[in-house]
């Protein structure tokens, strides 16, 4: 009877596991069907049917029970969505599926984990609110949910029964509200990251009193309030404090020493205030300080120089208008020293490497240094990151820096020149150089390409450099940015066709020559090309079809003053991303081709000072986003389209200089954002119309030299933002309004040669801050300000000299009194 109980166990048992294990692998497969991309192949070659589930990779099961009771499926990815099965695993107790592209919410389901102890989903691309039900998981000791798109609030419910709870990582989301006050009710907490959401209010002065911390990070929210004057009483185990970037303000803490095991401090970018507290020089164990861009007073404490661990110290905008202090040279465990954005003064230290063995990374950029670079910072044998941008350093660049493996080193901005040392062009680690600005001179190493395997950026602009752009630069195939613009170099535009990651491209005012068609074409194969800069230079030839083979992700092309012959090609119309255009000062024939309708992103166009003919075409109406249109000088004719009106966006626009006639669409006086308009030399006609004075933020308005006629409409004097106005060379006529006196910052006025009659109206006396007038024609009479008389009519030529001998001598528009004594 007793061997029949046992074997009816032992059989019951064995169903009972193989049941609960099929349940497993249930679960699991429709956790594999909602999987989408699955770009290693893992289920397809790891995940096979006729082997246990517990051999699958990133199963864990349990030898006793053989159930699945872990999941890591990090980095595998994945893209999909979470199956709710996976609530079945009951016996599971570790789920990791970070560092995937996972989407939409977390199921429901998931809340009958009853054994989790830790849950792991950062880093993939959850939705909607953090859930609540993680507060009804008893066992629950981790739950990481960073690097999402969670929003709302942080739950409360999730914070009343987690007694167990270590850590809590919501970081990197898009929460927002208040840290809720429950949050102190985590009597376990270790660790608690909210980094980089949207939360406002202050920090719950409960958390201060949780002895369990040991980390602290709310970087990057929008908090207010102080910080409590016990600080560090409640919380002795405190190894990181992060409250850099929101808006606490306040002192400091003066017991800040209390937190006696801190090994960061990051404060920066708030509003605290009064003195730094000597107080950070007794915290011993502190590695990492942060603490500029904040409203501090006084001087950087001695008492830092204490710190014997510190390998971080960041002060930027301290607003120090001394020297570096002495003491950070002796501090021999830095490796990083930030004191950029400040007013530091003085020469950079000699013998700064005696001390610094350790140092990686320096940043003394926008200061007030003078003097050289000293030799002796080529004996910084592990520096790496060398920032001394925007200061006034002048001499040469040591060629010892040449010794150095710098991965980023940055000069520009200053007085620097002479020739760049060739040993800098042999740091086989550079990636980024930067040099833009100074007065570096002479020719650039022919292999240069060769020894700069790492480069991805290389500035060089607004130089005296001279000589070839030598053709080994194709060689440094990682480049991404490369700046040799304004200066002084001259021979033929080498192929770039190999720098297929190259998306900046600045090679503009020099003299380099070259084919167009060549250049042109080879730049198609640099498919992440973004902007393109070659103005200014002499190159050859027309315009070929394949620029519409450019990259589709480029968005600045400038090509100004290039002597290109030619026309516009049709193509151009497949750089869908385009926003900048730039084909002034060129020799460009034929028409502008309706495929520029296609460049729906343009904002900026100037095609200016070329031969182009043909009316405007209408398709500029389908460009939503334009903001400044340049098309004066060249030979268009017909009307300005109607449909221009309809662009609001339109905030500079210049039509002169071409054969444009008819009258202007009213539509146009509805561009109320409009902040320059040019109609000049023209032979546009008709009247002016009262809506003028919609135009109510321009700044510089230009009709002359038309045929505008009728009255000038009062409503110009509603325009109060005028600076310039010239109605000069046409055929107006009656008086002058009154109503221009009230355009206080108008500075310059034109009104000459028209048929203006009547008095110069008293109003215009009223401008003082006119520098420029331009005279009237010959039937405007004048009016004695004093006696309340008029003057004869004066001729056109003898007006006109006094009105501007008044504006010269007196800066103002005192003319009546000028015109009287003459």
């Amino acid at each position: 009877m007793d061997k029949l109980f046992f074997i009816t166990v032992a059989v019951l048992s064995v169903n009972y596991l193989a049941h609960n294990l099929s349940t497993d692998q249930e679960a699991l497969v429709a956790f594999k069907t909602r999987i989408k991309s699955d770009p290693n192949n893992i289920l397809a070659n790891k995940w096979l049917s006729n082997t246990s589930i517990c051999n699958w990779i990133g199963v864990s099961c349990s030898r006793k029970w053989e159930r699945v009771t872990g999941l890591d499926f990090s980095n595998f990815g994945f893209s999909g969505t979470i199956a709710p099965h996976l609530g079945n695993l009951s016996f599971l107790s570790y789920l990791n599926i970070s560092s995937n592209n996972f989407t939409g919410i977390i199921p429901l389901e998931l809340s009958h984990l009853r054994r989790l102890k830790g849950i792991d989903m950062g880093s993939n691309s959850f939705i909607g609110v953090v859930p609540s039900w993680f507060g009804t998981i008893p066992e629950l000791q981790h739950i990481l949910l960073d690097k999402n798109s969670f929003s709302g609030s942080i739950p409360t419910s999730l914070l009343h029964n987690n007694s167990k709870l270590q850590t809590l990582k919501l970081a990197y989301n898009f929460l927002n509200g208040n840290i809720p006050q429950e949050i102190c009710n985590l009597s376990a907490l270790e660790y608690l990251s909210l980094r980089s959401n949207m939360l406002t209010g202050s920090i719950p002065f409960g958390i201060f009193n949780m002895s369990s911390l040991r980390e602290l990070d709310l970087i990057n929210n929008s908090l207010s309030g102080w910080l409590p004057n016990n600080i560090c009483d409640g919380i002795p185990k405190l190894t990181v404090l992060s409250l850099s970037l929101n808006q606490l303000s306040g002192q400091i803490p003066s017991n800040i020493y209390n937190c006696r095991y801190l090994e960061v401090l990051a404060l920066s970018i708030n509003h605290f205030n009064g003195s730094i507290p000597s107080a950070i020089g007794s915290l011993n164990m502190l590695q990492r300080l942060y603490l500029g861009e904040n409203n501090f007073i006084g001087r950087i404490q001695l008492e830092i120089g204490n710190l014997s661990n510190l390998e971080i110290l960041s002060i930027p905008r301290f607003s120090q208008t001394r020297p570096i202090p002495s003491f950070v040279f002796n501090m021999s465990t830095l490796k990083v020293i930030q004191f950029g954005y400040n007013n530091l003064s003085g020469s950079l230290p000699v013998d700064i490497y005696l001390n610094l063995p350790k140092l990686v990374e320096l940043y003394l950029y926008s200061n007030q240094f003078t003097g050289g670079i000293p030799a002796t910072f080529g004996n910084l044998t592990r520096l790496q990151s060398l920032f001394l941008y925007e200061n006034n350093l002048a001499g040469e660049l040591p060629a010892e820096l040449g010794n150095l493996n710098l991965v980023e080193f940055s000069v520009h901005s200053n007085g620097l020149s002479g020739s760049i040392p060739f040993s800098m062009f042999n740091i086989s680690t550079m990636e980024k150089m930067d040099m833009v600005v100074n007065y570096f001179s002479g020719h650039l190493p022919s292999t240069m390409g060769f020894s700069l395997p790492n480069l991805q950026e290389l500035y060089l602009g607004g130089n005296r450099l001279s000589g070839v752009i030598p053709s080994s630069i194709a060689n440094a195939s990682k480049l991404t940015a490369l700046d040799m613009g304004s200066n002084f170099l001259i021979g033929t535009i080498p192929n770039f066709g190999n720098l297929r990651l190259l998306q900046v491209l600045r090679i503009g005012e020099n003299n380099l020559t070259g084919d167009s068609s060549r250049f042109f074409s080879s730049l198609t194969n640099c498919r992440y090309l973004k902007l393109f800069e070659v103005s200014s230079n002499q190159i050859s030839g027309v315009l070929p079809a394949s620029i519409g083979n450019l990259s589709a992700s480029l968005q600045e092309f400038y090509a100004f003053g290039c002597n290109i012959a030619g026309a516009i090609p049709a193509a151009i119309g497949n750089l869908s991303s385009l926003e900048y255009l730039f084909f002034g000062r060129n020799q460009l024939t034929g028409f502008i081709l309706s495929t520029i309708g296609k460049l729906k992103s343009l904002q900026r166009i100037d095609i200016s000072i070329n031969k182009l003919e043909g009316h405007i075409p209408l398709e500029l109406c389908q460009l939503s986003n334009l903001g400044d249109m340049d098309l004066s000088d060249n030979m268009l004719s017909g009307s300005i389209p109607v449909c221009l009106g309809e662009l609001k966006s339109l905030r500079n626009v210049h039509l002169g200089f071409k054969k444009l006639e008819s009258t202007v669409p009213l539509k146009l006086w509805n561009l109320n954002d409009l902040l320059r308009l040019n109609l000049s030399h023209n032979s546009l006609s008709g009247n002016l119309p009262s809506e003028i004075g919609n135009l109510n933020i321009i700044f510089d308005i230009d009709f002359s030299w038309n045929q505008f006629s009728g009255n000038v409409p009062s409503s110009i004097g509603k325009i109060q933002s005028l600076v310039s106005l010239s109605f000069a060379h046409n055929r107006f006529q009656g008086s002058i309004p009154p109503s221009l006196g009230n355009i206080i910052n108008l500075q310059s006025l034109n009104l000459s040669f028209n048929n203006f009659s009547g008095l110069i109206p008293k109003s215009l006396e009223e401008l003082k801050a006119s520098r420029t007038f331009g005279c009237v024609s010959q039937q405007t009479r004048g009016r004695d300000s004093k006696r309340g008389g008029t003057l004869q009519t004066l001729q056109r030529n003898h007006l006109c000299k006094i009105m501007l001998f008044a504006a010269r001598h007196d800066n103002n528009i005192h003319l009546v009194e000028r015109l009287i004594k003459d």
